[in-house]
């Protein structure tokens, strides 16, 4: 799949109002691709989608949308469809996490990030399929994480949603790839986003942070490779050895060092 060979072609971001999402809709802009941009804050949309019409001269149509609601991937679905637009990439972006115990979280709090996490992102995939099918050579990005890999204490549910993610993407990379549809599992490493601030972070092990053009950047040189997963978290190899090479209790407990609240630290 050449990215420069989809100029005049729709795009779908979701969560493209800050962060990686963003980035995406900057970074496809600028080769010539139209924009569906998707997510809560319609003013961030708007202000965003008149810029890269002024700089780019492309298409854009702004859904502001809660993903966090079951209704919301339908209703981006009847959005798209009612403009006349079929999506050619299909970017789920939209995901938040939460720090701290799992108890101190409301149980709402939790549903709408499954749903967000999870059930919208399989909405939308499923919802566009038709769309990609027709677009082949086409492509899906799902953003899952570093967190993927082994459970992460603290982080219990964002972390298992995310591994529903990976294990989802590469299950229908095999299943779609001979019609001509590339999905694509996206791992991003810690990157400056919003995600710490809707996550309530505290100070952790992790101190540094990537970039959200350094991310886009290797998703779609991996997109053109056909690569089922695109890294950009460093040192993912040695986390899958560590993961795997030693019992899950002492996995986890080496983990939980990492993101215990300052507070429960000795």
């Amino acid at each position: 799949m050449k990215i420069d060979e989809m100029r005049g072609a729709w795009a779908l971001v979701t969560g493209a109002s800050s962060g990686i999402g963003r980035e995406y809709c900057v970074q496809l802009a600028c080769r010539g691709i139209n924009l569906v941009l998707v997510a809560r804050r319609a003013s961030r949309l708007e202000e965003l989608a008149q810029e890269l019409m002024l700089v780019y001269k492309i298409g854009t149509l702004v859904i502001a949308q809660d993903l966090g609601v079951p209704e919301g991937a339908g209703l981006v679905r009847e959005r798209v469809r009612d403009a006349g637009i079929s999506i050619r990439l299909l970017v789920n972006n939209a995901a938040f996490g939460q720090w701290g115990r799992f108890e101190e979280a409301s149980p709402e709090r939790y549903q709408v990030m499954l749903q967000t996490n999870v059930a919208s992102l399989v909405g939308l995939t499923q919802g566009f399929l038709s769309d990609l099918e027709r677009g082949a050579p086409s492509a899906v990005v799902n953003l899952a994480s570093a967190a993927a890999y082994q459970p992460v204490p603290y982080m219990a549910v964002y972390a298992a949603s995310k591994a529903f993610v990976m294990s989802f993407s590469l299950a229908l990379y095999a299943e779609w790839l001979a019609r001509g549809v590339l999905v694509q599992t996206l791992v991003p490493g810690a990157t400056e986003s919003e995600f710490d601030q809707v996550a309530g972070a505290y100070a952790s092990a992790i101190t540094s942070r990537g970039t959200p053009r350094a991310v886009v950047r290797d998703s779609l040189l991996a997109l053109e490779r056909g690569s089922p997963v695109a890294l950009n978290a460093r040192g993912i190899f040695k986390q899958r050895f560590f993961a795997g090479l030693f019992p899950p209790k002492f996995v986890v407990a080496e983990v939980a060092k990492m993101f215990r609240p300052p507070t429960e630290r000795s």
